[in-house]
């Protein structure tokens, strides 16, 4: 689809130079033959370019990437002729297409969609926009776009006040931005400035003002950056350095009369705020003459409103009557922060019976203002938190599908391992492992996984390394068949072994017996084994999973212990609490100097054990002084 569209975009060009001969791209209707790139001929208006892409999308068969251009067109036509909503339409019915094509193209069709949405003045639906436009365009990276996007959104956060959001959103785009992209970092610091402006924080704002003056090239922007500084200046009544800005301002040929227009008005209004005495009217005039002469009725209200101020202390008359020039002009923009300055200059000029009515409706205002701002700050708070809500849901489902995948391939590699390990075993052993694993089925996945491990271990630690080696002194003739059947007679030992300790466990009535003969085996005249009070806690009432854990953990304390702690003498204490059973172990050995020690010989699985069962465990112990173990589990 993508190679499709940048195909169409290659081929459009060569349709115009052959005199739009080729049959895919002509449209005939009336005798009349129409183009795709007749849409892009500057010869015709914008409405004439707009009607003929409508009459192409309704009688011509394009495929996909032709029909994405025509509607982007489309969507641009109307927005240049004043047809909002139909630019709105037409760009939505681009993401039908674009949900089957590339990001690039679902990325356009928000960005298109944030411009538009913005034009109508519905600012919460071109933040929602642009965030989806910025999300397709990280996904290839396309770095400009990224940037236009953030730097959008962050100028509409700041248009709702958020300024912490539109400053990281600021910062964020400023670390897509390439060295040579010098106006839009400008622009980006600019708008960091009119955040710290808006936040009384001066200072701040005069630092990024700064830096916008110094990166850009555009001469009008720099005029725009300078006059923002004179009214930072204006602001902190630092009157001297704002109209030396502004005069330096004015030495610049400036060839808008709007901007001109501008600072000649701040100019001599700062003028005459830093000296009410000073004769300014000459130049508030000039300013407003050339407003009229364009008909900028926003600089005009500005204007009024400076007029005003001059006359308020000398010509009253005068000054009421720009006052209400002001309210007239801003009662017809629909202004309402301009009519409400303008009302409180009439209250103030006027007596207070004149002024009543105009004092009601100041208040009207006010009350409609706070409304209308709470719902807008409501709208953009719910989209913004809609959108997060969302973009977290696709980022949970998205790691839960991660995880998923990551367990089912674990999962798989676990198989693979028990499979190659079963293969290097007997059939006897394999017939171990299934029944060992059918008897523990009831246990926690968790054992099950470490038990599995650990035997694995030992059979390729204790088994392994032996079998290689006499498979390697079999097929040496030098070597005596006594060597080998010595080693032979070892490997069945530690096969016997291995089996007898993961064998099946009787439980039941007769687990006592059966535990007490463990414990029994493990006395030698080498260790003296001691038992207390076992007969007080009745075993063999315990439930069939308690025996079995009970049963393993004394086990794998004693295997420990004879493998690795050198004791001469075990004390096995038992005493029933309540309705806990205790169980206490301590030797005379070698013991751990620390709990990772301890883990690393094998106890770390008698842990797991006990607390399978909702038990409890602690381990103590310290290097040549033995090893102590407590453990309770419920009766």
């Amino acid at each position: 689809m993508k190679n499709k569209f940048f195909l169409s975009l290659f081929f459009i060009p060569l349709l115009f130079l052959f005199n739009f001969k080729g049959e895919d791209a002509i449209v005939n209707s009336d005798k009349k033959k129409y183009a795709i790139t007749e849409t892009y001929n500057k010869k015709y208006p914008y409405p004439k370019q707009l009607k003929i892409c409508k009459y192409i999308l309704k009688n011509q068969v394009l495929n996909d990437s032709l029909r994405l251009i025509i509607l982007n067109r489309i969507g641009f036509l109307s927005n240049r002729v004043k047809q909002p909503d139909s630019a709105i339409f037409y760009t939505k019915k681009m993401l039908n297409i674009a949900a089957a094509d590339s990001n690039k193209s679902r990325g356009n069709a928000y960005y298109k969609l944030g411009i538009y949405f913005s034009k109508i003045n519905q600012k919460d639906s071109s933040y929602y926009y642009y965030n989806l436009s910025k999300k397709e365009y990280k996904i290839i990276n396309d770095s400009i776009y990224i940037v236009k996007n953030l730097r959008n959104i962050s100028i509409i956060e700041s248009d709702f006040g958020d300024y912490i959001s539109s400053d990281f959103s600021a910062v964020e785009a400023l670390k897509y931005m390439k060295e040579k992209d010098v106006n839009s970092r400008a622009g980006v610091y600019n708008t960091l400035a009119i955040n710290y402006k808006k936040r009384k924080l001066y200072n701040e704002a005069l630092v990024n003002y700064n830096k916008a003056i110094e990166l850009t090239t555009s001469k009008s922007h720099k005029i725009n950056y300078r006059n923002n500084v004179s009214n930072i200046y204006k602001e902190q009544k630092n009157y001297t350095k704002s109209i030396t800005i502004l005069e330096s301002i004015l030495k610049d040929s400036i060839t808008n009369s709007i901007s001109k227009a501008r600072i000649i008005d701040n100019l001599a209004h700062i003028k005459w705020l830093n000296n009410p005495k000073i004769d300014v009217l000459k130049d508030l005039n000039l300013a407003k003459s050339i407003r009229e002469k364009v008909n900028y009725n926003y600089g005009l209200l500005t204007s009024f409103s400076h007029l005003s101020d001059y006359f308020s202390s000398t010509n009253k008359p005068l000054a009421l009557s720009y006052a209400k020039k002001m309210y007239a002009l801003s009662k017809k923009g629909n202004s309402s922060d301009d009519r409400l300055e303008a009302i409180n200059k009439i209250i103030a000029l006027q007596p207070t019976k004149e002024a009543y009515k105009y004092f009601k409706e100041s208040t009207t205002i006010q009350d409609s203002l706070r409304q209308a701002e709470n719902k807008r700050q409501y709208k953009f708070a719910k989209i913004k938190y809609d959108y997060e809500l969302s973009e977290k849901q696709k980022l949970k489902f998205k790691n839960t599908a991660i995880k998923n995948e990551l367990k089912a391939n674990n999962e798989q590699n676990e198989k693979r391992t028990i499979l190659f390990m079963s293969l290097f075993l007997t059939l006897g052993l394999v017939f171990f492992i299934y029944k060992r694993t059918q008897q523990h089925a009831k246990q926690l996945l968790q054992e099950n996984y470490n038990t599995e491990i650990r035997l694995a271990k030992k059979l390729h630690d204790e088994l392994g390394n032996d079998i290689f080696n006499t498979i390697t002194k079999v097929q040496n003739p030098q070597i005596q068949s006594k060597e080998i059947i010595k080693d032979l007679d070892k490997i069945y030992l530690q096969t016997r072994a291995i089996s007898h300790e993961n064998d099946s466990i009787e439980t039941g009535e007769k687990f006592e017996d059966y535990f007490i003969a463990l414990l029994s085996s493990y006395n030698s005249e080498k260790c003296n084994i001691i038992l207390k009070d076992l007969s007080s806690l009745n075993l063999n009432k315990l439930n069939e999973q308690k025996q079995i854990v009970v049963y393993r953990v004394f086990n794998e304390l004693l295997v420990n212990m004879k493998k690795h702690s050198k004791a001469t003498l075990v004390v096995l204490s038992f005493q029933m609490n309540k309705k806990l059973l205790e169980f206490k172990y301590a030797d005379n050995g070698v013991g751990f100097s620390n709990n990772k020690d301890i883990f690393k010989n094998g106890l770390k699985n008698v842990e797991i054990r006990i607390k399978s069962v909702q038990g409890k465990i602690t381990f103590e112990s310290e290097l040549k002084k033995g090893l102590k173990v407590n453990f309770q589990i419920k009766k």
